[in-house]
């Protein structure tokens, strides 16, 4: 059992537009909605490629329970906090013109200290049904800054390997906990680690966790495991949108480390389920048939560790 964290959910909603005009009145010529947040995407995924998948959120309002309902539908389990302030809603811009995937993300509910607290006792309760945890995505306005590494703690402590996908000082914090594996893209990692090279960030990252994943859009993952380095590429020819690319990939990591499998597979499987969210118009979504089409075509390089001076920022 994979137990997934959303501790920010969406709507998210494709709105198509011919033209956005500044300070005009602009027509959405079509609408398209689908159940987000990061968290939710690996668990949607999750669900996709076979496994029994929990997911942990905050459900607020009609726009969470519409969320809820829609991951329940895929057999995934669904707990946590329902709140009276609405689940965000967060648009895709899609367009023939350059504010093509251009994102507008909603800003969500504000949770108490007490709401907190809900979701912290829920997840004890469940986590000993876990075989492990993904953590992925913001935190509701009002969460403290530590609500990661917190939850880290308590997921380290029973035992259970923690894939984690965030950034800033939600990050920050957790990496003291050192969780077993941590995703981030690579603007993040420039950010984290003044450092460019995608390889760097990735053995820089490998101080702080035991696996490092640091994906570089279409140049692919650099998955880094002590001293080696696997750098996995899925060229695809179509790319309808690449927003979730990043939660799908996720998802994969867990499920090729819960079902054991070597450094080389485990790369492989994660850019395939990567670049099988990219191929369909469904946001943030694939389907296991892509992936094992996609799984044959990853292209993957191994090399040894390279000299690493930087330190973390």
């Amino acid at each position: 059992m994979i137990l997934c964290l959303c501790p920010n959910p969406s709507i998210d909603m494709y709105a198509w537009l011919n033209t956005l005009q500044a300070g005009q009145a602009n027509s959405i010529t079509k609408e398209e909605r689908f159940p987000g947040g990061k968290g939710v995407h690996v668990a949607l995924a999750v669900a996709e490629l076979e496994e029994q998948v929990m997911l942990l959120g905050f459900w607020g309002g009609p726009t969470g329970q519409w969320v809820k309902e829609n991951c329940e539908s895929k057999g995934i389990e669904c707990y946590g906090p329902e709140l009276k302030d609405w689940t965000r809603t967060c648009l895709i811009l899609k367009s023939d013109t350059y504010f093509d995937d251009t994102e507008l993300l909603g800003s969500g509910p504000t949770i108490s200290s007490a709401d907190f607290e809900s979701f912290r006792n829920t997840f004890i309760q469940i986590l000993p049904k876990a075989d492990c945890i993904t953590m992925s995505g913001s935190w509701p306005k009002g969460a403290p800054v530590d609500a990661y590494a917190q939850l880290v703690s308590l997921a380290n402590k029973a035992g259970k390997k923690i894939f984690l996908d965030c950034a800033g000082e939600q990050l920050n914090q957790a990496l003291i906990q050192k969780p077993f594996s941590v995703h981030i893209n690579r603007r993040e990692g420039q950010k984290l680690f003044e450092e460019e090279s995608p390889e760097q960030i990735a053995f820089l990252l490998a101080k702080q966790c035991t696996y490092a994943a640091v994906t570089a859009g279409a140049d692919g993952l650099y998955l880094v495991a002590g001293d080696e380095l696997i750098h996995a590429q899925c060229p695809v020819e179509d790319v309808y949108s690449a927003v979730g690319s990043g939660d799908c990939l996720l998802a994969g990591l867990a499920v090729a480390f819960n079902r054991e499998l070597d450094i080389q597979a485990v790369a492989q499987l994660a850019v395939a389920c990567g670049a099988a969210n990219c191929i369909r118009p469904e946001l943030g979504l694939l389907y296991q048939s892509d992936v094992e089409i996609l799984k044959k075509q990853v292209l993957i390089n191994k090399s040894a560790k390279t000299s690493v001076t930087n330190s973390v920022s």
